[in-house]
């Protein structure tokens, strides 16, 4: 698979990052969530930025961001996740630039792609998807979000996705090795 960029999406819990690793482990794989958790470690530019944004209430003792609650009240105030985007989304590129930088081949793992799609030209882009849900099963387990806020962000990606049309779609919830099958047909 030399020379080409993939760019891998689906919203929270689809199973994006578990696809990716066990697809394309032959590539660079880039995850924008990493990126943004690295970005908003303390001392590191995003949370430098986010510390003059938001109030200390978002800040645990030890002065990391609670992740949990800025991620609940993203999702129930647009203005507060526009001034945050705003401030991350910038940084996250910057980051993903230095990434790819001299690279022809790699996989772009997200779950905001409109973004990304103007900044960088993809040769495909998969869409991986999932069954609601199992996907709130996931994120409930393994972030400790309640049913609604899990709900409210899906429906913030998937709006992202309306105009993307992607050259595949993979249900993670569905037979792993017929949908392998149709995508090396493509690749």
């Amino acid at each position: 698979m030399l020379g080409r960029k993939i760019l891998i999406y689906g919203s929270i819990g689809s199973g994006k990052t578990t696809f990716s690793r066990e697809v394309f482990n032959d590539l660079t794989l880039i995850e924008l969530d990493e990126i943004n958790r690295n970005l908003i470690e303390p001392g590191n530019s995003g949370y430098v930025e986010l510390k003059k944004l938001i109030s200390e209430e978002y800040f645990e003792a030890d002065g990391h961001i609670n992740k949990k609650k800025l991620k609940i009240n993203l999702f129930n105030d647009n203005k507060l996740r526009e001034k945050i985007e705003n401030i991350l989304h910038p940084l996250i590129f910057d980051e993903l630039n230095k990434c790819i930088k001299g690279k022809n081949s790699y996989v772009v793992i997200t779950p905001l792609v409109k973004t990304v799609l103007q900044k960088i030209k993809f040769d495909l882009k998969i869409k991986v998807l999932c069954n609601s849900n199992i996907q709130i099963k996931r994120v409930e387990s393994r972030d400790n979000l309640e049913k609604n806020v899990i709900k409210k962000i899906i429906a913030y990606q998937e709006n992202n996705y309306e105009l993307i049309q992607p050259d595949f779609i993979f249900d993670s919830a569905g037979d792993l090795e017929l949908q392998l099958i149709k995508l090396k047909n493509i690749l």
